[in-house]
């Protein structure tokens, strides 16, 4: 864990990310823990049949992965375009996240064939997870991404971009109510940055507008 947490540092990325429908959020604060389909379906938590979730490019990857949340070292702009839906993207501690017990590391979007399930699950440690930059030093990974087992904290959290300034004043108030509610041990263990359209590395693209929102 400690070669991860220097390759990140190297790096210089603080972040990674996570990105998701701002319907989902509430759920995601009330529960204190971004979580896999698994986990959510053993907490009754409703599942919008109106929203789409993350593409797997096919039912049995689907099934593979129900137990795995997906993160990315970068936005994931072509995410944005396929979705109509208002967007949020969920900036979470790089090392938190990397180092969790079980985290694997695909080189490419997970979706794609090249990569088979069984042969992502084995792809952790150091070596996979370099195996997503083309050189040692660069923070530039592409349309890699980070597939964590079960759940993410809270307390990871960093910060929220809103799609644009619509959502981000419907949603904010709403997650601050639930937030404060909660008890301090599951509470972020700083401040969560918010903004409308982006944050430093972390922005939507230029081409993307919500045109469905979930109230």
């Amino acid at each position: 864990m400690d070669a991860i947490s220097d390759s990140l540092q190297r790096r210089r990325i603080t972040y990674v990310s996570h990105t998701t429908p701002c319907h989902r959020l509430p759920d995601i604060f009330r529960h204190a823990a971004l979580l896999s389909l698994t986990e959510r379906t053993a907490r009754v938590i409703a599942e919008p049949m109106d929203s789409d979730g993350h593409y797997w490019g096919s039912a049995d990857k689907k099934e593979a992965f129900a137990g795995f949340i997906i993160c990315s070292f970068m936005p994931p702009w072509w995410m944005c375009r396929s979705h109509d839906d208002e967007l949020a993207i969920i900036l979470l501690d790089s090392v938190t996240v990397c180092t969790m017990p079980g985290t694997c590391y695909c080189p490419i979007n997970s979706a794609y064939s090249e990569y088979p399930a069984d042969d992502i699950k084995q792809r952790s440690g150091i070596e996979a997870f370099d195996a997503c930059f083309p050189n040692p030093d660069t923070f530039m990974a592409g349309n890699a991404e980070i597939i964590v087992p079960s759940a993410i904290p809270l307390k990871a959290f960093r910060g929220i971009v809103f799609c644009d300034k619509e959502a981000h004043d419907y949603w904010l108030p709403i997650l601050g109510e639930i937030l404060s509610s909660l008890s301090p041990g599951v509470k972020p263990s700083q401040p969560i940055q918010v903004a409308a359209r982006g944050l430093p590395g972390f922005r939507f693209p230029g081409d993307y507008a919500a045109t469905r929102r979930v109230r």
